[in-house]
């Protein structure tokens, strides 16, 4: 039943004849509650839970913003009232709280109206759910990502995508890191070098051209871009996306996009509570989490492992899919008062035995790589946070101070084989017969990256108009070392710093403008005496018009500015080498230009209860695109080079299509498709990392709060001829379509059981922009619970 602003007289009337009865019996007295918020794809769901007995309510009213009722003959277990600020879009507040010894009152509160709340008794639970959705009339989805403040989605410009934390918890046991999480996305697809590891490729940049932040504090972009691997997934609540350049916004790290993942956050009004998933079955994949909840702080970890899977034919995917990973995270919250606050997060990931399927070659190259394995990968993560949100109206602003460390060790190993041959000698000599020759190699090095930041921002309305800035800093130092030459590689290291403005002005309630400046100055060291210098003013321009409450067109313009990393300046070996994943090994060039973008997106957002659709165009021009040359061959310290780094200019576009219709209550029709096209302006081929094959997704999914199922088609282009390793021109990944079945179980309130079909039909394929087998059917059973 659903109570909006209207009440029945026939409800209220059966309320009170319901609590006349029940308070005639002393055995209902006192009941103790427990309350349980979460989150589910169309709002949230508030569970008030008595131990052992049913409990009753009257009938609500509506005051204001607020909608309230009482519950009868019931405690609050904790004896200390709920509340839970900004739960969802669109809510304001949920609480709790004691009238006297036996009656509570609940009050949900609008932003701007009274919420509509529907109430349902399950067993002895009484359930509120209260939808959040930009579906509900003068309700909007909150993103930050877009211009560093928490900001209605109806006011963002730029092109953002957002996994809520219902999504995350839906495509749990497909998702070993969160690329996985993110490879639905449209615009987006995943760059492998195995199953654990990989980076995003956002509209063809990919790579250390992608940003991530973890809590608002950013990783460092080291060889080939920032670890996603190293963020457990399980504790992540949401993922806001960037597409397009936002230099002007985040700095020189999101070139082509930036990536922002809030994990679990304490607060002090979380209840104590341990949750838990375990996932286990094919390849011998298991993975197991826990994590312990009170208020103001969380600690959990995790552990997770595999063995070789195998494709779809049943063979062994070439150097083999294993690997370990655990994981640990404190976060603890000290408030101050009731406006500031300190944040503190500790984070250790460790990664043993990560089997690199990306590092295989192809079968007729003579110079095969026969293992490729991270021995161990380490990063840790130290963080405090100053937080003052001011007074409403006024000025908020954080301060953030943060220290990484990432260690890794790469070993590999490798076969050179030289054909044999005969040589004749003439009709009267025996010819000679020279045999095969075959040479193995091997290497192993050790990678270290340290990292301090700072960053301080401040947000402050004015008018009509909230303006953001600030400052952000932060220093990069990297070294390698060859293990069996016992011999230490360049160390590098990397200074940024940069200034930051960006506003929002309602014009009129239809229209929206934004825009904002950033001016950056970057410095590069060598202890091998080379240095570099560079500095680089971004803006952005964009505005949203409205021409219904369900139509809008949205415009941005944004820049890109992106200095040559410390690698492809300088390599990271004594003779100015690297190896690159399907690139073989690669000379660096320390006279390299940074390189620049200008991104135009344009689009149209559609938005009823029942239907949202979203259709967007990008165009973005590079100049000085930091890519590769062909030279001729030489041996270096990484292997037999035959590309140095180099500057060239490259055009991408593309089209986006996302759209979403429940077409009855509970059942849901989800997809999305993206087409992108790149080129060289020289005529030469783009590399295959570089070339953003056609995806698709089509998912019809069913949730009645009990039982909840999806099934999934994830749908690949052709690349088509792309540069391939070392040079060579080549078919990059052909054509797939995957099948992804789920179905769940709520067995109690806090239990759901869960079995998950990867790859249905065990189709033969291989994953998109890299030449890897993927694997086939996978099928994992998991239980998630909540205490």
């Amino acid at each position: 039943m659903r109570y909006d602003r209207t009440l029945s007289c026939q409800l209220a009337t059966a309320f009170v004849v319901a609590c006349t009865a029940l308070s005639a019996n002393p055995a209902f007295a006192q009941t103790a509650i427990d309350i349980q918020v979460s989150s589910t794809s169309t709002g949230l769901v508030v569970r008030l839970e008595p131990a052992g007995a049913t409990v009753s309510t009257t009938p609500p009213t509506v005051n204001g913003n607020t909608v309230a009722f009482e519950v009868l003959n019931a405690q609050l277990r904790s004896g200390t009232p709920f509340r839970r600020d900004n739960p969802g879009a669109g809510i304001a507040s949920i609480v709790v709280s004691s009238i006297d010894a036996t009656r509570l009152r609940v009050e949900i509160t609008g932003t701007t109206t009274a919420p509509t709340v529907d109430v349902s008794q399950q067993n002895q639970a009484i359930v509120l759910n209260v939808p959040t959705s930009l579906a509900e009339e003068d309700e909007e989805e909150v993103v930050a990502v877009g211009n560093r403040r928490p900001t209605p989605r109806s006011q963002t410009p730029a092109a953002v995508e957002v996994k809520t934390e219902a999504e995350l918890q839906r495509e749990r046991p497909l998702a070993r890191s969160i690329v996985d999480n993110l490879q639905t996305v449209p615009g987006i697809t995943v760059n492998r070098l195995g199953l654990l590891t990989g980076s995003l490729n956002i509209r063809g940049l990919t790579g250390e051209r992608i940003g991530l932040l973890v809590d608002g504090e950013r990783l460092p972009n080291r060889q080939f871009g920032p670890n996603f691997s190293t963020i457990d997934p399980f504790r992540v609540e949401r993922i806001e996306v960037l597409k397009g350049p936002a230099s002007s916004i985040y700095g020189a790290d999101a070139f082509g996009g930036v990536v922002n993942v809030i994990t679990t956050t304490p607060r002090p009004d979380r209840p104590f509570g341990v949750r838990t998933q375990v996932f286990g079955g094919g390849a011998a994949e298991l993975t197991t989490n826990l994590e312990i909840q009170a208020p103001n702080i969380i600690v959990g970890g995790s552990y997770s492992t595999a063995g070789d899977a195998r494709d779809g034919k049943g063979n062994l995917i070439p150097l083999g899919t294993s690997y370990q990973s655990t994981s640990g995270y404190l976060s603890g919250r000290i408030d101050l008062s009731r406006s500031a606050r300190l944040e503190l997060r500790l984070d250790r990931t460790s990664q043993y035995d990560v089997d690199l399927a990306g590092f295989a070659t192809p079968p007729e190259s003579p110079f095969q790589i026969t293992r490729a394995q991270n021995a161990y990968q380490n990063r840790d993560r130290y963080s405090l946070a100053y937080i003052n949100e001011g007074v409403p109206g006024g000025t908020n602003f954080a301060v953030r101070g943060y220290y990484q460390r990432f260690e890794d060790q790469t070993d590999l190993s490798n076969l050179l084989t030289i054909p044999g041959r005969t040589i004749s000698r003439g009709p009267f000599l025996p010819p000679i017969v020279v045999p095969t020759l075959q040479i193995p190699g091997a290497s192993s090095s050790r990678g270290l990256t340290e990292t301090f930041g700072f960053s301080a921002q401040a947000n402050s309305a004015i008018g009509n108009a909230i303006l953001t800035y600030g400052y952000d800093f932060s220093r990069d130092s990297g070294s390698s070392f060859d293990l069996l030459n016992n011999q230490r590689g360049v160390l590098g290291t990397r200074t940024f710093n940069g200034v930051f403005v960006q506003s929002a002005y309602t014009v009129i309630p239809n229209l929206t403008l934004a825009a904002g400046l950033r001016f950056d100055a970057f410095n590069s060291d060598a202890d091998n005496s080379q240095s570099r210098n560079d500095s680089a003013v971004t803006f952005n321009v964009g505005s949203i018009y409205r021409f219904t409450d369900a139509l809008a067109l949205r415009a941005n313009f944004a820049q890109g500015f992106r200095p040559p990393t410390l690698q492809l300046l300088f390599g990271s070996n004594a003779d100015g080498s690297f190896f690159a994943p399907t690139r073989g090994a690669i000379v660096a060039n320390p006279d390299l230009n940074p390189e620049r973008a200008n991104n135009f997106d344009i689009g149209f957002e559609y938005q009823t209860r029942d239907v949202s659709a979203r259709l967007g165009y990008f165009y973005n021009n590079i100049s000085d695109f930091l890519g590769f040359n062909p030279i001729v061959p030489r041996q270096t310290t990484a292997g037999f080079a035959t590309l140095e780094t180099a500057n060239k200019d490259v055009i991408l576009q593309g089209v986006e299509l996302a759209a979403s219709y429940q077409f009855t209550r509970g059942w849901f029709l989800d997809g999305n498709l993206t087409y992108g096209s790149g080129r060289d302006t020289s005529g030469a081929r783009l590399s295959q990392l570089e070339v953003f094959p056609l995806t698709a997704l089509v998912r019809l999914r069913y949730d009645d709060g009990r039982f909840s199922s999806f099934l999934q088609s994830r749908i690949y282009g052709g690349q088509g001829t792309v540069l391939l390793a070392n040079n060579v021109e080549g078919e990059g990944s052909p054509a797939a379509t995957v099948f992804d079945f789920q179905i769940g179980y709520r067995a109690t309130r806090s239990t759901e059981l869960t079995l998950t079909i990867e790859n249905l039909f065990n189709a033969d394929y291989v994953f998109p922009t890299v030449n890897i087998p993927a694997p086939g059917i996978r099928v994992l059973a998991g239980i998630r619970a909540n205490f």
